[in-house]
């Protein structure tokens, strides 16, 4: 009986410190994580509208975004000034979400760095790395390599950082 409650206190124990520490990273939405340093991006260079011809820029950030993501839309103004500068190019990409959606979202936000918003394109850049939840960032090289896994929102200052 004593063995019988002293397991039952222990699993009780450990599913409470589970929710206590899952509900305190929640906290912290921004965490780096290096789960996909290292993956190169190759179907990225597939795409029609993009090739690394036509990247300059030393840098590219790759953010999943929706169209009801509160956090997406916080972020917004964000890469705006990311888009800005010469040497960072802001690539979006529509996740869970509809291209009509998208498009009214972009509309909506003035947004003019490129945009994916077709989920068979989408869905090709998606199964090459590791993600979970949105709003998440990749930063990559010129070379397509993911450097930095940023999940939550971000901001400019953060990128800035991460590509100096």
């Amino acid at each position: 009986m004593i063995k019988r409650n002293f397991i039952l206190i222990l699993l009780t124990a450990t599913i409470g410190f589970a929710i206590l520490n899952a509900s305190s990273s929640i906290e912290n939405t921004t965490i780096t994580s290096d789960v996909n340093n290292g993956i190169k991006l190759s179907s990225l260079n597939d795409l029609e509208f993009l090739s690394l011809e036509n990247i300059k820029s030393e840098y590219i950030v790759v953010n999943l975004w929706a169209s009801w993501c509160i956090p997406c839309q916080n972020e917004v103004e964000e890469l705006k000034e990311i888009s800005e500068k010469n040497d960072i190019t802001v690539i979006g990409i529509l996740v869970n979400d509809s291209p009509s959606n998208g498009n009214e979202f972009i509309s909506k936000y003035k947004i003019s760095y490129k945009n994916i918003l077709e989920e068979q394109e989408s869905d090709i850049i998606l199964s090459q790395f590791k993600w979970s939840g949105i709003p998440t960032t990749l930063v990559l090289d010129k070379n397509l390599t993911i450097l930095h896994t940023l999940n939550g929102e971000i901001t400019a200052q953060e990128i800035f950082d991460l590509t100096k």
